[in-house]
């Protein structure tokens, strides 16, 4: 039976036709006008269909009133005429609904539904199901909401669920145009939540000063169910001031963790714990680190990743992006981070964009402190969430575990001074030990092949700060020196300092090295300066054209800086540098 509620029913003959050869519990439009009026004190639905609602090349026409379907589907099937609303789109009962029909693509219908309403009571027949739709998009009018009223009730963007475990994309999206934060309301929260979300593409139309979540996920029976993120705009720059992002979870389209990650730079390992020079990579880390969890390997990633992209792309955005797997997607075991970083990271876990943990907010490429050679990022732990991020893509949970965490010592720096332009004072200085045998001190003229100069003992188990010092007085000048550390342990194990280098010269200005040469990332130039002065630096191509030039302030002795060649292509250059009215030019070759 169907039952109306209405103040102002414009039908007529047309309502009769439409009724009168068609089956039971069916609303059928055949080309009329049809349009439900609502008053002010009338709370019921004006059309209340408890079965099948088609309209078929009509004008359906929801002026702010209730149009509900309990146990049925809505099919628009027009070519002329379309469904309108400022009312409210109610979906309940017990079983499935399905939403199909020539939707999208036209002015006319391009906002079928204006407050869509998911009203399930259980989770029998939960779904309200996106089928085959003209343009594969169901919109929600910019003034509207999608609100979740029932203690059940699943947004499905396809006429299939895609099974479990979930492998591949959904079909449709739900487009809510409104860009407020609160367009969608009462949907689940929780990771991993089976009631209340949208299985599979949802787009929302954004802008640059709120916090919008995306109840997205697969479905229930693969996975997690709801796999949802939510992203905090910062900042916004656009065409008309709004952009729709759509939002979804896919199967990790590079599988493979190291692939995946050296696509994006060659990154083996993230830096969260020791000084390098004058930066504190943990600053947040109070109390002095523990000697522990200060290079993370990453050698673990969650299956699946996060997809986001815009309709219109920003010419500027700044946003923090946080996921909320549930557990049976984000099952990897993450490193335990040692006391006491663990009050500010609990876990060595960190969130990438496009492969690159961190995203914008990570420095590096860099080379190990370690291991000369291999390269990666400072980046602390982030945890699940990516901050001050100014591009849209693909977002992976990446970890590391215990067995490629522990370190024996915090160094916190290794220092490198010309005494008179005599010898060489190398300082070195520990925020903790563990263990810690001692030192050897290792020096070469080549930069490849190293031999013992000098033992200096560890403190074994310290932390306290702990200095250190060697002068390297068999020396001589016009050669180049590199020295690095070997620490031992007390089981004999070992590992290696980052490497230093120094040369001992005449009172002028020269260049003492560019290393690594070649390189991949930005090169260190160290150089002598018999005065506080300036060097500008000028790179050109090998036929003398000038690329790009900086300027770097020194002071008197070494100085040390870095190159800035990562916008650069792979070739030869030659490297100009002036100061103190002296100009010598260097070659590089960028790999």
């Amino acid at each position: 039976m169907i039952k109306i509620y209405t103040h102002f029913l414009f039908l007529g003959i047309l309502l009769v036709q439409c009724l009168s050869s068609f089956a039971q519990n069916e609303f059928y439009n055949n080309g009329a006008l049809v349009t439900l009026n609502q008053g002010s004190g009338d709370a019921e639905p004006v059309l209340y269909v408890n079965g099948n609602l088609t309209n078929s090349d009509g004008l359906l026409n929801n002026s702010n009133s209730f149009l509900q379907i309990n146990s049925g589907n809505f099919a628009n099937n027009v070519s002329t005429y379309y469904y309108q609303s400022t009312g409210k789109e109610v979906f309940s009962g017990t079983t499935d609904n399905t939403i199909s029909g020539t939707w999208n693509g036209t002015a006319l219908n391009r906002n079928q539904f204006y407050n869509l309403k998911v009203s399930k009571a259980s989770a029998t027949g939960e779904n309200l199901i996106l089928g085959s739709l003209t343009g594969n998009v169901a919109n929600i009018n910019a003034e509207g909401t999608l609100e979740f009223t029932g203690s059940n009730g699943i947004i499905r963007t396809q006429t299939t669920s895609a099974g479990s475990p979930y492998s591949g994309n959904y079909t449709n999206e739900l487009y809510v145009r409104n860009p407020s934060a609160s367009a969608i309301i009462g949907n689940s929260t929780g990771s991993g939540a089976t009631t209340k979300y949208i299985e599979g593409k949802l787009r929302r139309q954004v802008n640059g000063t709120d916090t919008y979540f995306f109840p997205i996920g697969v479905a229930k029976a693969g996975l997690d169910g709801m796999e949802a993120f939510s992203i905090k705009m910062n900042s916004l720059s656009v065409s008309g001031s709004t952009t729709g992002l759509l939002g979804y979870i896919q199967p990790a389209g590079t599988p493979s963790i190291n692939s995946d990650l050296i696509s994006n730079g060659g990154i083996l390992f993230y830096d969260i714990g020791y000084f390098v020079g004058s930066n504190n990579n943990f600053s947040q880390c109070v109390g002095g680190p523990d000697g522990h969890d200060d290079v993370a390997v990453i050698n673990q990633a969650i299956t699946h990743e996060w997809i986001v992209t815009p309709n219109v792309t920003p010419t500027s955005v700044n946003y923090n992006l946080t996921v909320y797997p549930g557990s049976n997607l984000d099952n990897i075991t993450y490193a335990a981070m040692g006391t006491p970083c663990d009050d500010v990271y609990s876990q060595a876990k960190y969130l990438a964009r496009d492969g690159r943990i961190g995203g914008n907010t990570a420095v590096g490429p860099t080379v190990n402190y370690w291991v000369p050679g291999v390269y990666g990022l400072y980046q602390s732990p982030t945890g699940n969430t990516i901050s001050s991020q100014n591009g849209f893509s693909r977002f992976r949970l990446f970890g590391a575990t215990d067995n490629n965490t522990s370190l024996p010592i915090e160094l916190s720096s290794f220092t490198i001074t010309p005494v008179n332009n005599e010898y060489f004072e190398l300082n070195w200085q520990t925020a903790s030990e563990l263990n810690n045998a001692g030192f050897y001190l290792q020096r070469s003229t080549d930069g490849f092949n190293f031999e013992d100069i000098g033992w200096v003992a560890g403190n074994r188990t310290s932390n306290t700060i702990n200095k250190y010092s060697f002068n390297d007085k068999n020396v001589e000048a016009n050669i180049g020196y590199y020295y690095r550390l070997k620490q031992i342990d007390l089981d004999n194990s070992f590992n290696y300092s980052n490497v230093l280098f120094g040369k001992l010269i005449g009172n002028k200005f020269d260049v003492l090295n560019i290393y690594p040469n070649p390189a991949s990332i930005n090169p260190t130039v160290t150089v002598f300066s018999p005065n506080d002065d300036i060097v500008e630096t000028t790179i050109m191509d090998v036929l003398g054209r000038k690329i790009k030039t900086q300027s770097t302030k020194l002071i008197k002795g070494n100085n040390s800086f870095d190159l800035q060649t990562e916008d650069l292509a792979s070739a030869t250059y030659l490297i100009r540098f002036q100061s103190n009215n002296t100009t010598v030019t260097k070659k590089f070759v960028k790999k």
